[in-house]
């Protein structure tokens, strides 16, 4: 396991997502957990070279290429990392949405039947658009373009972060990958961010790739904000880096 210091409150870790979750222990106000690590056969399509692996002990292992953990217990994991009232915010695709979903009403609740406690609270998403505004319907393969990705919002107990920010947002389609397969926008997770984090809280992203959760959080708050990326790859972080050089290098330009 290796710490990458990024700044004062900041760190880039690679090594096992579990591991590092256990060592925040009650003390994120919001995960941002991505999905790139779940779907089956995922490995080797559209330029994901990155470890997968199944959501739970029963289902078949065959098409992934890591099982020695699975998507519960990472779920249960960023469970026991947040702080009462934090919220869990994870980017999914179809195949995952059912399986977490049922999994998060399970184990969490379900606040969106009783309106009482923690759990499973709504389904977002954010629907990508081309530079001109139209709807970017370029997604990848032959059996229909998706256009975005749903997003799950839960949180742990009851809570009173509350914001008006809409679960749907609308945003360009990354156009550097970074050299990675898995390169999300960034200003949907500033505007969940900003109405559900407050500054020098923490965040967790696990699984995190160019982790554009706490590039947002980097965005809003400068040097109050506090996150922990957490990738297995090293080649996750180099891609964070630079992504986050250019963040840099464009908001410098744009105050010019």
């Amino acid at each position: 396991m290796t710490t990458h210091e990024i700044a004062d409150g900041r760190v880039y870790v690679v090594g096992d997502a579990i591991e590092t979750l256990q060592e925040y222990e009650g003390e994120a106000a919001a995960i941002f957990l991505d999905d790139a690590w779940a779907r089956p056969r995922r490995y080797g399509h559209f330029g994901v070279e990155y470890d997968t692996h199944p959501f739970n002990d029963e289902q078949d292992a065959e098409g992934y290429v890591d099982t020695s953990i699975t998507t519960k217990e990472v779920i249960d994991a960023c469970y026991d990392a947040l702080m009462d009232g934090g919220w869990l915010i994870c980017d999914a695709d179809d195949w995952l949405l059912p399986r977490l979903i049922t999994h998060i009403q399970d184990e969490w609740g379900d606040v969106a039947q009783s309106y009482k406690g923690g759990g499973y609270r709504k389904v977002g998403g954010v629907t990508y658009t081309k530079s001109d505004g139209t709807p970017d319907r370029s997604t990848a393969g032959m059996y229909l373009s998706t256009g975005g990705y749903p997003v799950v919002f839960a949180h742990k107990n009851e809570t009173d972060r509350q914001t008006a920010e809409s679960a749907r947002q609308i945003a360009s389609n990354p156009r550097d990958d970074y050299d990675w397969g898995s390169v999300k926008p960034i200003s949907p997770y500033e505007s969940w961010i900003e109405g559900l984090v407050d500054p020098e809280e923490l965040i967790l992203v696990p699984c995190a790739g160019t982790a554009p959760a706490a590039l947002a959080a980097e965005s809003l708050y400068g040097d109050d904000a506090r996150y922990a990326c957490i990738d297995n790859e090293e080649g996750a972080y180099e891609a964070f880096k630079q992504r986050r050089q250019d963040e840099i290098t464009r908001v410098r330009q744009e105050s010019l």
